[in-house]
């Protein structure tokens, strides 16, 4: 036996002996043709056998080939792939060419990862930061209007630095801490993306009813520093980012440094007026029934070519002839100007790179001394410390200071365009801006003698406002690499910003005639940290598996203190110990979630690909009973074009599928009753008491029983598509459906009176979104000189809403506004817009009141869905030589919206439209119901046109001033000319200059709301509601200069 083990063991050792004596090593290093810089985690394999291995920090690799062995392959994402013959020496360097092609394809994931598209089984957009800064918009949010499949974007208001809202396929959340967005996410870390919502008046009134537009936090990101933005859409690319990316994810790459040095400059200079203002009636003075009233603001008074033979007092006191002023709302407006100026450096060499931005941001509005300033500070810096471990750092600093945001909507004596649109066509709006103060009793001079408002220039000069945030963000990356095939990575990142607010009203004002200023100091702060470990290995020479673990910790503080002061002593000093009531109050918040996730990605011949994920959160928002949720994830994508011969006709084909089930939780505190501290009691134009009230507090009662069993959300997803290109990807489609159910919606049940409360919080009802998305690319023409690119996006969402309970009988109202208008969702309905209209006979015609010849309003009418049937963005970009026009038209189909700015103008006699009929007798088309029950045609005149436009367009009827949402807008214009390259030959400092003119928000081409730009929303962007406007400020049209120069 022991003779038999020994000579075993011999013929081992002779057989190990024999195969060493049959291999080599190879080394070498990996770069990158282009800059030399070493490439990390290149994978390099021996042609032919299953041995592989993957580059170091320092592009280097080593592995033990056989003597057999001829030659061996490097390839990396974004580079051709290599095969170069071993040499005798076995050293080697690999140089990697840049592939443009498979640049363009490979996209940042969830969690930083990058990835070839071609592996990804779900749909993404990518959107390159020269794209985002073709014509800057000052908001990023904005620049992806129009250029993403299934995203919607829509702005609160026309106020500089304010807010906008975006939305990937539908709304999926009756209640949701970001109001349905996604999450936004910068070089893997989560940022902030709040409204915070203030009581800016004693009428505590939050912000977006009647407050100020201060801005949503994703607008502080400088479009300068990104290298491009990837929106994952559906549940499967989001999964593992958890509960906070239900609703998708906007990926946002910054840029970095290069080899070399180069400085980049980036200026525009833009000049900014109102898109679209009413169209207002100019036959008609100030009054009622026909009269003149020098104490009405409207336009019901006598005909102005009729009485020109008689005088009437003005807002002066004057005696002067009636006439009309066209112009006098337009002549309000200023001329607003927009500049950017951003300067870069980049710079690195073999192991070292760094890029440092700096973006001045200076606006003027289109409403007098209305402006804004930013300033944006950036650093990206890496470093290879050794072979096995690297580490970058980003730091971000952005200081945003706003001056004089208009307030909006009602509710407030300060708002501006309810007092512009409501000026009599007589009224010469200079002689406002020259008559604000009587120089001799220093008060100030208003329209009416009733005071019933304020000058608009009085607002604009003394009833000011300021804001001032300060925020920093950024992240810390480190990479350790122990082996060839294993990196244990973790990225810290956090971000925090402070914001003060001011908003003061001097005594003397109409509403708060003793004057009042409201102060408010708001903290953020984000922390979240994701250790990672990532493994690689190539199985055999046909498969390739991935895998990944991880944990993540996330934690949200938030705190504000605010103080409201009334009754100044001293004018214009808004000191607190010149108040005679200070009322303080403050609150805070803290949300956290701790997450572990992992994934597996399987490829075969790098045609066939599988991934699977899976995260289990746990949320401090929940019950301990119900804060942890698993949910997992499956992709899968096989690109059937590599198995095809001949790829004359379709150049690539790639069919996808995925599935996921995702979780998402609620606010803070909402498993608990909550008695919140209150300054004030709500009343119309702040007059509401303040607390202490004869030296008592006041604390609101919870209205609601919590659910100490509350659920966390569950969403169900999946989805299908395919990616096919043509003529050598002359012509480019994606096709995509998706279907996606979210169920356990957090919704409110109604309680007897007798309850003491009003309601309960329950888990019930689900959301279901379904649709498809098409994305198409085409070059219809390409010489040597010329070049035209088509790229156009289509989606389509149906919505239906679910599982709401039976007590619920008018589904669940997600916002509500004045004119009895509410957003609801009802079971079997898409989310729509619900109020007070017109009662109908069985025909269909209008219901007439035959004492008054008005329509017969109706409670709790459907008007139509809030979102659109579909959206379509088409971009075309012509280049010649050194020559380039590009322009974005934007479409939307479907949806509705109400107009309270169309509103006021039509019940006021203001609008053109309300010219009709005037002196006339006007009998509404309708019917008259009988006693029997039936109905007959209506006969009966109205009294007079100020009576049925009062009616019409009143605050208690809804229908009148509901309408259809599309429009057609053409979104961005730029032509530009890159001087030629020859210019600069015989200098180094000169690198390359373009010139260029840009607009942006230029044209509406159609639409079907009057007065005011339809792309409009009140609501809060942390609101689910849309489609309702209320006062807004104009949005505006911005055409400018564009200077870009590299040194």
């Amino acid at each position: 036996m022991k003779k038999l083990l020994l000579a075993s063991l011999c013929i081992l050792l002779l057989c190990v002996t024999q195969t060493f004596a049959q291999n080599r090593t190879v080394t070498g290093t990996v770069v990158s043709k282009e800059d030399g810089l070493p490439i990390p985690g290149a994978s390099v394999t021996v042609v032919g056998s299953n041995i592989g291995t993957q580059t170091n920090a320092d592009g280097k690799f080593s592995l033990s080939a056989p003597t057999s062995a001829t030659s061996i392959q490097a390839s990396f994402l974004g580079y051709t792939v290599l095969t170069a013959a071993i040499p005798a020496s076995g050293v080697v360097t690999l140089s990697l060419e840049s592939d443009t092609k498979q640049l363009s394809e490979v996209v940042v994931t969830a969690l930083g990862i990058s990835r070839e598209v071609k592996s990804l089984g779900y749909a993404t957009q990518q959107v390159s930061g020269e794209e985002l800064t073709k014509a800057r918009e000052v908001n990023v949010v904005n620049a992806l209007a129009g250029k993403v499949a299934g995203v919607r974007v829509t702005s609160a208001s026309g106020t500089l630095g304010g807010s906008s809202k975006i939305i990937i396929r539908g709304q999926s959340s009756f209640r949701d801490i970001q109001g349905g967005q996604p999450i936004f996410v910068i070089d893997g870390l989560p940022i902030n993306n709040d409204v915070q919502q203030l009581a800016t008046a004693n009428s505590a009134v939050p912000q977006g009813t009647a407050g100020v537009d201060f801005g949503n936090r994703a607008g502080d990101v400088n479009p300068d520093d990104i290298e491009s933005i990837n929106v994952l859409k559906g549940a499967a690319a989001t999964a593992l980012y958890g509960a906070r990316a239900k609703n998708g994810a906007i990926i946002i790459t910054t840029k970095r440094g290069k080899k070399g040095s180069t400085v980049t400059l980036n200026s525009s200079v833009r000049f900014d007026n109102p898109l679209k203002l009413p169209s207002f009636q100019n036959e008609y003075a100030q009054g009622t029934k026909g009269q003149y009233s020098l104490g009405s603001t409207n336009g019901w008074g006598p005909k102005i070519s009729e009485v020109q033979d008689l005088t009437f007092k003005n807002f002066l006191g004057q005696d002067v002839k009636l006439q009309a002023y066209p112009d006098n709302v337009k002549d309000f407006y200023n001329q607003g100007n927009t500049i950017i100026n951003a300067l870069s450096f980049e710079g690195g060499n073999e192991t070292s790179d760094i890029r440092i931005g700096y973006t001045n941001t200076f606006q003027t509005g289109i409403l007098p001394t209305e402006r804004l300033k930013r300033n944006a500070f950036s650093v990206n810096a890496g470093k290879v410390i050794s072979p096995k471990f690297d580490v970058r750092s980003t730091i971000n600093y952005v200081s945003t200071q706003g001056y004089n945001r208009p307030f909006q909507s009602s509710n407030s004596s300060n708002v501006l365009t309810t007092i512009i649109n409501a000026l009599p066509r007589t009224v010469d709006v200079n002689q406002l801006k020259d008559n604000v103060v009587d120089p001799i009793t220093g008060q100030q001079i208003v329209l009416t003698p009733g005071r019933t408002g304020n000058n608009p220039y009085w607002i604009t000069q003394y009833n000011d406002n300021q804001s001032n945030n300060d925020r920093v963000y950024g992240n810390l990356v480190l990479n350790y690499k122990p082996i060839s095939w294993l990196t244990v990575s973790n990225n810290f990142g956090t971000d925090l910003y402070n914001e003060s607010r001011i908003l003061r009203i001097r005594p003397g004002s109409v509403g708060t005639l003793q004057g009042s200023f409201f102060t408010a100091n708001i903290y953020n702060r984000v922390i979240n940290d994701d250790f990672m470990i990532r493994s690689t290995h190539q199985i055999t020479p046909d498969f390739r598996l991935d895998a990944m673990v991880g944990a993540n910790f996330f934690e949200s503080t938030y705190s504000r203190i605010s103080s409201d002061a009334q009754q100044l002593t001293v004018d214009q000093l808004y000191a607190f110990t010149n108040a005679s009531a200070v009322t303080t109050t403050n609150a805070s918040n803290q949300r956290r979630i701790i997450g572990y996730y992992g994934e597996l990605d399987l490829s075969y011949k790098n045609f066939l690909y599988l991934t699977a994920t899976g995260r289990n959160d746990n949320s401090s928002t929940l019950p301990v009973q119900n804060r942890s949720y698993f949910y997992p994830s499956v992709s899968t994508s096989f690109v059937f074009s590599e198995l095809m011969d001949s790829k004359d006709i379709l150049t690539y084909g790639k069919i996808r599928g995925s599935w996921a089930n995702v979780g998402s939780d609620t606010e803070a505190y909402q498993t608990s009753f909550v008695y919140l501290p209150q300054s004030n009691i709500f009343g119309q134009y702040s007059l509401g008491p303040s607390f202490p009230f004869n030296g008592l507090l006041g604390f609101l009662q919870p209205t609601t029983i919590p659910n100490f069993d509350l659920k966390p959300q569950n969403q169900n997803s999946f989805e299908v598509g395919t990616d096919l290109r043509f003529f050598s990807d002359r012509v480019s489609l994606e096709l995509t459906y998706y279907n996606t159910s979210t169920s356990n919606q957090i919704v409110t049940l109604a309680l007897p009176q007798s309850t003491g409360f009003t309601g309960r919080v329950v888990n019930a009802g689900t959301i279901k979104n379904s649709g498809f998305e098409v994305t198409l690319g085409l070059i219809p023409v390409k010489t040597s000189d010329f070049k035209w690119n088509i790229n156009a996006n289509f989606a389509a969402n149906k919505q239906k809403v679910v599982e709401i309970p039976a007590e619920l009988t008018n589904g669940v109202t997600l916002d509500a506004g004045y004119s009895s208008f509410q957003v609801r969702a009802v079971n079997g309905q898409a989310m729509g817009l619900y109020g007070v209209g017109w009662e109908k006979d069985p025909d269909g015609n209008y219901v007439i009141d035959q004492a008054t010849g008005l329509r017969v309003n109706k409670t709790n009418v459907r008007f139509g869905n809030m979102a659109p049937n579909w959206t379509l963005g088409i971009q075309n970009n012509f280049t010649y030589k050194g020559v380039n026009l590009s322009f974005l038209i934007d479409f939307r189909n479907g949806g509705v919206l109400y107009s309270g700015t169309t509103a006021a103008l039509r019940a006021n006699g203001l609008a053109e439209e309300t010219l009709v009929n005037r002196g006339n007798i006007f009998i509404d088309k309708g019917s008259a119901k009988n006693s029997d029950g039936t109905y007959t045609p209506n006969i009966v005149p109205v009294l007079n046109m100020e009576d049925y436009w009062a009616q019409y367009s009143s605050s208690g009827a809804t229908e009148a001033n509901i309408f259809d949402a599309s429009y057609i807008k053409l979104r961005e214009v730029r032509l530009s000319y890159s001087l030629p390259a020859k210019l600069f030959a015989n200098q180094k400092f000169v690198k390359g200059i373009d010139i260029g003119v840009e607009g942006r928000n230029l044209w509406i081409i159609k639409d079907n709301v009057p007065h005011i730009d339809p792309e409009v929303n009140l609501f809060s962007t942390a609101s689910i509601g849309e489609g309702y406007e209320f006062n807004g400020v104009p949005s505006a049209r911005s055409i400018g200069f564009n200077i870009r120069a590299k040194f």
